[in-house]
Order: C-alpha cells, then structure tokens, then sequence
C-alpha cells in the first residue's frame, strides 16, 4: 500500500487528480482505496464528483464504490491502534456529558437545554423531551470533539474560565450554555 500526498490550491484540481488515479482498479476487487478528508462535506462532495468519472457512461452516470473516505484522525488511530483509546471521542464522551447535563438542568445558565430536554414538563410532552438525554449528550460530545480538533483555542477558553470564542469575542448569547456544560464536563 503507497501513500500517495497531493496539494493544490483548489479542490476541483484535486478531485481530478484523485479520478486520475482511482480509474485503475485494483486486483482484489473487495479491497478498498483509503482517501482522507478533512470533512464529511468534502467526502459527500468527492463522491458525487468522482462518480461522474469512475465507471460512467456517456452520460456520466456512474458510480463511486471501493472508496473509504477517512478523517485525519480516524485514520491516525487505525495507524497507531489507538482509536477507541480516546476518552474524548464524541462516543465515549457521550456519557459524563450526559451525567453533566442531568445535574446542571437547574442552573440558570442551562435553562435553554432544560426547555429542549423537557425539563419540568409533566405528562407525555415531557416524557418524549427527557427520552432525547442520551441522543442531545452525543450531539453536544461530537461538537465538543469538533472543537478539540479544528477550534482548540475555543475549549481552551472555556478551560480557562473564558466564556469567548477563541478570538476574544463573546459567546452568542443562543450558545452561553456551552462553556458551562464544558467545564462541568471537566470536572467529571
């Protein structure tokens, strides 16, 4: 298996590039060409340019199949075997953010995430609010984890007491429940 780096300064030029090269099958017809991407957008996007190249007809009407699209990080800890190492991962992290947002629903700063989750609410209203915990805890790791990875200066904001944007600039007011959940979070 090679390692292939290209750069340029435009995507289209690397799609190109990239259709250029996957054109040639492989001898395993089960075996899977890896492509890392920095965003889910970026693979959607690739896919659907690619397939306009990769087994089209006249029309270009093809397909784009025996293509794993990888993030960086996905595939740096596949390389090192430390990929379900990561206590900060939106998965794992999903749970003490959980355990946080269950004990902060009373605080002032929480009352927006207290209203979504149905908080106080009684009868079946409040019963399909509180039955979203686990799936608004995972959404809320995965934005904490995007953080981490393409904003880190955010999170060290809010590490350090700073309820800013990781430029200087406040927290949008629709946001402010954020650092507070990230600390409690850290306190875990």
């Amino acid at each position: 298996m090679g390692l292939h780096l290209h750069r340029a300064g435009r995507a289209d030029v690397l799609a190109d590039g990239l259709a250029a090269l996957l054109a040639t099958p492989l001898e395993d017809p089960f075996a899977t060409e890896v492509v890392v991407v920095p965003a889910r957008g970026m693979e959607r996007w690739l896919y659907q340019r690619l397939s306009h190249v990769l087994g089209a007809g006249g029309a270009g009407d093809g397909v784009c199949a025996g293509v794993d699209f990888r993030s960086p990080w996905s595939l740096r800890g596949e390389i090192t075997g430390t990929r379900d190492d990561d206590p900060w991962a939106p998965d794992p992290l999903a749970w003490p953010v959980l355990a946080a947002l269950d004990e902060s629903l009373d605080e002032p700063w929480a009352a927006t995430l207290a209203r979504h989750l149905g908080h106080g609410l009684a009868g079946e209203e409040g019963d399909l609010r509180r039955g979203r915990r686990y799936a608004v805890a995972r959404r809320v790791a995965g934005l904490f984890a995007a953080y981490a990875q393409q904003r880190p200066a955010v999170l060290a904001d809010w590490t350090a007491g700073s309820d800013t944007d990781g430029v200087g600039d406040p927290v949008p007011a629709d946001l402010a429940w954020q650092p507070h959940l990230w600390r409690r979070v850290l306190g875990r």
